[in-house]
């Protein structure tokens, strides 16, 4: 139900005829809408993001009803269309003079937007008279307002049962941060890195780490849609949204997931021709480059959509190092990385129709990427640094995507894809260097990091499915089943070992399948929403590992696991919504995990599977709307309760994953978010403290029971100020300033009951800003816009994983082009 506002101008030129020519001043009553008719948001405007306003001239006869609905300003054809057809609908109390009722014509100014506000309540409406006769039909204008408010997919998923952080980055695609900075500024999420642009990431959230936190592409494996490279890397201007999945992860992604799940949206398919570009270059010799297009020449049938990106960096930031004179005393230097650099190119192709008879959308999706990275240096930036070194990964595969709703209340999708994958790795120099780039020595072997050559490819081949059924049987209740098969082939070849000894070319598969079932209800006018699933875990390894006597054994181990749980959403009242969430999750061992990566990692063929019992409850507001503008907040705690966990270990030059022993995450996590009145200011802040300790007393790490884990952040807090200046130059320019902050507390790197209290390792206090400019400019469908930047404003000494360090002050600039 839209309430109107009418015009007090519109009132004053309905009642001036009444004050000129009668001696007593008569009742005037305006219309008053009375139906509940609400209008559509158009579904290509929705799924694109756009809003609108569209003025009307409305007839109302004496009954009430609208004769006639002409446009007087148009917001688009979309919006025009929707908001004219359903006014014919609309139902009035007629206007009335003296209590008699009159025919009448108003302005009706109907808005389409999608910031999260509550509608306004009614306004009392003023009235003055006219000097026209009073027995004239007031045939005037009159202005009203009414606003159609669409709850975007974003808002429908925060506000549902699920766990799930929605973050919009339409502003981030316009700045120069790159994934894994917009992820890292987020409540419960750590990004962390070996380096600069394309270097190792390591995700955390709520406490869970690595592979313990599964990534997605539009619902679809990231490693398998052309992204080996990490989540970090993938480019920000391809993604519409982020969904983080904390802890308790829908069945509908099949995932073994231990401790959460993120899934990047790209952006939706528009009607007509379009394209998007957009470049950025600055400090460390960065340049990334990303373009996009998509056709759809009628809103169903043929459609293509293509994107391609490119990106290199030298990341020669400077570092601080210990390093010998010819004297031979250490000494501390700056210096220049030297062998750092960075390269990737990669794209995709989508051919696909659409409103077919036995599909309602089938699509066929081609990809393919590579890129090279040289190693500087080992995982403690310790020692001699690497001159050489270097690996690289190209993918290639396929996609078949299907789409069918049988009916109202049943439908189906599936996926079945393959995708190839090559990883190299060169570590042949022989010649030692020091940190100033410089040929020391020549080595007595060559090889910089095992003191041995390596010259190795490995080759994977995955095939992978997916199918997930939905069946609404009953009024706001719905249930689900997905099933996601895949199996994994890998070998390889070490180029300087005999085939007897070439422990790359041993056999190694791995299939895993996971089932589940998910139940949806929604009780009491939607005050609660309960959603109940449980899922079925299969593991199969076929292996071979070197005997002793030479030649290969067999090594196959075959695994079933359940889990379940439930998670649930109650409406406390306007606008306080409560979550509480449970998960027994379990976890296989990845690829990478079991046979190792090919570079650094070795295999380890008797992982076990870990297990977790994750628990969330929180508490978050909808949008609230008031005077000083609007408001959000939401606070958290979770729980994460491992066994059997999986960690990598080793020295700073090889190593191989472990189960080594049972820990506990609990922790509490905050944000608040405020825009003015008017949309001028925008700050947004979030807190995350989390208890990270070992609680087993066994095993290879019993001594330190009840220790921090090493190397982890427990306090950190983002923030973000932010201002829109809009029709500065132009009608629809918008110029927004904008500066963010982090703040790390000061955590140890090895466990904190080894060692003195001054002698212990630790990652000191971190506290990092960056500022800059954005300003777009649109004139009809084309926008363009340029970004400047400044990153570490401050030049502040930060510091990654066992003390790499991370880049200093950098200086970027970035345009977007879209049409």
């Amino acid at each position: 139900m839209f309430s109107p506002r009418p015009s007090f101008a519109l009132l004053l030129t309905l009642l001036l005829p009444v004050v000129s020519l009668a001696a007593a001043e008569p009742v005037v009553e305006p219309p008053r809408r009375i139906d509940t008719v609400e209008v559509p948001y158009p579904a290509e405007a929705l799924a694109a993001r756009r809003e609108g306003e569209v003025v009307l001239l409305l007839t109302i006869d004496e009954k009430g009803s609208v004769t006639a609905s002409e446009i007087a300003r148009s917001g688009e054809a979309a919006f025009d269309e929707a908001a004219r057809s359903a006014s014919l609908t609309f139902r009035f109390e007629p206007a009335r003079v003296d209590g008699a009722p009159v025919a009448c014509r108003i302005e009706f100014v109907q808005r389409f937007q999608l910031a999260p506000e509550t509608p306004a309540p009614p306004e009392p409406v003023p009235s003055r008279p006219d000097d026209a006769a009073a027995t004239a039909p007031p045939k005037e204008e009159k202005v009203t307002e009414t606003t159609v408010r669409a709850h975007s997919e974003a808002e429908r998923k925060r506000q549902s049962a699920e766990v799930v952080k929605v973050v919009e980055i339409r502003r981030a695609r316009e700045q120069s941060a790159d994934l894994g900075q917009v992820l890292a500024q987020q409540e419960g999420v750590s990004v962390r890195r070996t380096g600069g642009l394309g270097s190792t990431a390591r995700f955390a959230l709520n406490g869970l780490t690595d592979d313990q936190v599964r990534f997605f592409i539009d619902g679809l494996p990231l490693e398998l849609s052309g992204y080996s490279f990490g989540v970090a890397n993938v480019p920000v201007n391809f993604v519409d949204r982020i969904e983080l999945y904390r802890g308790v992860v829908p069945a509908r992604y099949e995932a073994d997931a231990l401790g959460g799940a993120v899934n990047l949206v790209s952006a939706p398919l528009r009607e007509g021709a379009h394209g998007a570009l957009s470049l950025q270059g600055g400090s460390f010799g960065t340049w990334r480059l990303t373009l996009a297009g998509s056709y759809q020449p009628e809103p169903s049938g043929f459609f293509v959509k293509a994107h391609l990106f490119a990106d290199t960096s030298l990341n020669d930031y400077r570092v601080d190092v210990e390093t010998a004179d010819e004297q031979g005393q250490v000494l501390p230097a700056s210096v220049k990385r030297f062998h750092d650099g960075y390269r990737a190119v990669g794209g995709g192709l989508d051919v696909g129709l659409e409103s077919l008879g036995w599909a309602d959308r089938l699509v066929f999706r081609a990809f393919g990427s590579g890129h090279d990275k040289e190693l500087q240096h080992n995982l403690v930036m310790r020692g001699t640094p690497y001159g050489e070194a270097s690996y690289g990964v190209t993918t290639a595969g396929g996609q078949l995507l299907y789409d069918k709703a049988f009916t109202e209340a049943l439908r189906l999708d599936a996926v079945v894809g393959y995708g190839w994958q090559a990883t190299d790795f060169a570590d042949v120099s022989r010649w030692v260097y020091d940190w100033f780039g410089q040929q020391v020595r020549e080595r007595a072997l060559p090889g910089e990091i095992n003191e041995q050559a390596t010259d190795q490819t490995l080759w994977q081949h995955a095939l992978y499915s997916r199918v997930h059924a939905e069946w609404v049987f009953a009024d706001a209740q719905k249930l689900r089943l997905s099933i996601a098969p895949s199996q994994t082939w890998r070998t390889g070849e070490d180029r300087l070992s005999t085939p007897e000894e070439d422990v790359l070319a041993a056999e190694r598969t791995l299939f895993t399948s996971v089932l589940g079932l998910e139940y949806e209800v929604e009780l009491f006018d939607d005050t609660l929403q309960v959603i109940l699933f449980g899922k079925d875990y299969r593991y199969a390894a076929r292996a071979q590992e070197l005997a002793e006597g030479g030649g290969f054994r067999r090594k196959d181990r075959d695994l079933q696991r359940f889990g379940g749980g439930l998670a649930m959403r109650v409406r406390l009242g306007e606008p306080l919504y409560l979550k509480a969430s449970y998960e027994r999750a379990t976890r296989f061992p990845r690829v990478d995990e079991l046979f190792g990566n090919g570079v650094l990692i070795h295999e380890n063929l008797d992982l076990a599977p870990e297990g977790s019992h994750n628990l969330n409850l929180g508490i978050a507001t909808s949008p609230l709307r008031s005077g000083l503008g609007t408001f959000r907040a939401e606070l958290n705690g979770f729980a994460r309760l491992l066994s059997n966990q999986i960690i990598l270990l080793g020295d700073a030059r090889e190593s191989s994953y472990q189960n080594v022993f049972g820990a506990h995450a609990l922790g509490v996590e905050a944000s608040a978010g405020w825009s003015s009145a008017g949309r001028l200011f925008h700050v947004d802040a979030n807190t995350t403290l989390q208890d990270l300790r070992n609680t087993s007393g066994e095993g290879t790490f019993g001594a330190f029971e009840g220790d921090r884990l090493p190397n982890r952040p427990w306090l950190f807090v983002n923030g973000s100020v932010r201002m829109t200046l809009r029709g500065l130059v132009a009608e629809q320019d918008e110029l927004s300033p904008f500066w963010n902050t982090r703040y790390i507390r000061t955590f140890f790197r090895y466990w904190q009951s080894v060692g003195a209290g001054e002698t212990k390792d630790v990652i000191p206090n971190q506290f990092v800003q960056s500022a800059g400019v954005s300003y777009r400019l649109t004139r009809e469908k084309t926008t363009v816009g340029l970004t400047a930047e400044l990153e570490n404003l401050g030049n502040a000494r930060n510091f990654d994983f066992y003390g790499v360090q991370r880049p200093g002050r950098a200086a970027w600039l970035k345009g977007t082009f879209e049409y």
